[in-house]
């Protein structure tokens, strides 16, 4: 099973499912499959766009569309740099819908049914690209090793947990025992992952690339953003150069074999970046390195932790600052003061060890 679950939650790995697999996971019409602090979510199974509605806080919803576009901006700009880890992926952020635009409601029925329970209507919509859930073999297997046994068969049996996405906890060693088991927004914590054996380091070393990202490209504090494994659809085929298309003998296929835009049926495990409603913009100072460094007290469990016990953490954390730095100064490179400015990375890095230092003498 650990295997299994290895090589399942292992990035970039990939899956075919059936066709009835994917069957089983579509419902007609749009569901909630989602739900925060700032908003609800909403889709429709095998459709690549969400629908965030804004539960009261209208103008919460609107700075996670902003941030969201100014993210999604600088991982674009930064996505294939000399660095080692620049693959996570952001969704993209397609558009906002003000409160008052009540033609969109008239236009979206659908929505409308799926939302009047849960929020006020009319209001704000963000819509951007659904994150897809971890295939079924996936869930399956996730059920058979953490849910307690007595709740086995309504786990396979509930609809919300079709709506899988695993959130990585490297800063928590073990998690506490959960009431009720879920997976939508699964907790994986530190010591299952050592177990499955996941490339930690690898993870810590992707987290550090983003956080640098958020930080000196957007220009962000990164504050209270979430990590995820979700999958991907396994989009058309492999681009050929330009000059092998001007080579073809004449009109020919180019296409996926399956003749769909977004092969549903291979799926790979990726590394999701989401939830901006919190982030805000921050100063290239002193001043913005402290809202950074206050930002990751609501990122703790998902960021590797210094002044650890165990090696495995220490390890972690070395990682994360070494390729936080590498990134940071690649991005900061750019900036006409980088004499000025070329301080601030380290400067976080201290913070954060300082915030743990205090969190530890509180103990």
């Amino acid at each position: 099973m650990e295997l299994d679950l290895h090589k399942l939650l292992s990035l970039q790995s990939q899956i075919s499912t059936t066709s009835s697999d994917a069957a089983a996971d579509h419902e007609e019409g749009c569901r909630k499959i989602g739900a925060g602090a700032c908003g609800a979510i909403f889709g429709v199974d095998g459709e690549s766009m969400v629908f965030k509605l804004a539960k009261a806080d209208q103008e919460s919803l609107w700075n996670d569309f902003r941030m969201h576009k100014l993210v999604a901006e600088s991982f674009r700009k930064w996505k294939s740099p000399k660095w080692k880890y620049t693959d996570v992926k952001v969704p993209a952020c397609h558009y906002f819908v003000p409160q008052d635009d009540h033609l969109y409601f008239d236009k979206n029925p659908s929505l409308v049914e799926a939302a009047k329970e849960t929020c006020n209507l009319p209001t704000s919509v963000l819509v951007s690209e659904r994150i897809q859930p971890l295939s079924k073999p996936t869930r399956a297997l996730l059920i058979d090793k953490y849910c307690p046994p007595q709740a086995k068969q309504m786990a396979l049996n509930a609809a919300a947990n079709k709506d899988c996405l695993v959130r990585l906890y490297l800063g928590s060693l073990k998690g506490r025992e959960e009431r009720s088991f879920s997976l939508r927004n699964f907790k994986m914590h530190l010591d299952q992952m050592v177990e499955l054996q996941l490339d930690i380091k690898e993870l810590a070393g992707k987290m550090a690339t983003a956080m640098a990202i958020m930080h000196w490209a957007a220009k962000t504090d990164a504050r209270d953003i979430e990590f995820v494994l979700g999958s991907s659809p396994l989009k058309a085929v492999a681009e050929m150069s330009a000059e092998d298309y001007l080579n073809l003998p004449g009109p020919v296929y180019t296409g996926p074999p399956s003749r769909i835009h977004e092969d549903f049926f291979v799926r790979t495990t990726d590394l999701w970046l989401l939830d901006f409603n919190q982030v805000r913009q921050i100063s290239m100072d002193e001043a913005g390195v402290a809202m950074a460094v206050e930002a990751i007290k609501l990122n703790d469990p998902y960021i590797p932790k210094p002044l650890q016990r165990s090696k495995v953490q220490r390890q972690m954390w070395d990682e994360f600052v070494e390729q936080y730095l590498v990134a940071a100064h690649a991005i900061l490179r750019e900036e006409p003061n980088y004499t000025q400015v070329s301080g601030l990375p380290a400067m976080f890095i201290s913070g954060v060890i300082d915030l743990e230092k205090k969190k530890q003498e509180k103990k």
